[in-house]
């Protein structure tokens, strides 16, 4: 179901789960979609490069936008998950949260630019504003940051607050 100019616009229903159960409403929401499958896009451009990704969710004005193959991803704000290509299973609540995200898989942000910097790194977990903000946080895995603007630099850490690295 495509509701909004562009919505759905290439998506291919040429047999049974080829492009099939997918949900689209706004101006170009799953608008270069061709066979992805079960995808839900709320919002103008949500899951705009989606071509083959399947069951995602994307929410917010630009969430996923750039997501062409990655599946399973949860996406609520405007622009979260926005630089997202083949990552999969992400979860992000929060505007611009997981923003940088290209190839990382099972990371996790809530709040306001939660895990913004990361771009590569994976099983990481940003809660609250700007955790995760900082280019430091690009690669790294196995990670958390937790609270107001904490930042985590090295992999298989934990930060409570502040900027401060401890494993």
């Amino acid at each position: 179901t495509g509701v909004g100019y562009q919505a759905l616009y290439n998506t291919t229903t040429s047999g049974y789960d080829s492009g099939d159960f997918n949900t689209a409403l706004g101006s170009n929401a799953l608008s270069s979609n061709t066979t992805g499958i079960r995808n839900t896009a709320s919002g103008y451009k949500t899951l705009r490069l989606n071509t083959t990704g399947y069951q995602n969710t994307a929410s917010g004005s630009n969430s996923l936008y750039k997501n062409t193959t990655g599946y399973q991803n949860t996406a609520s704000g405007s622009f979260s998950l926005y630089k997202n290509t083949t990552g999969l299973k992400n979860t992000t609540v929060g505007s611009y949260s997981l923003y940088s995200n290209t190839v990382g898989i099972r990371n996790t942000a809530s709040g306001l630019y939660a895990g913004y910097a990361i771009t590569t790194g994976s099983a990481n977990t940003f809660l609250g504003y700007n955790a995760g903000y900082t280019g430091t946080t690009a690669t790294i895995s196995s990670s958390t940051a937790i609270g107001y603007e904490a930042q985590v630099a090295t992999s298989s850490s934990i930060i409570l607050g502040g900027t401060g690295v401890f494993n």
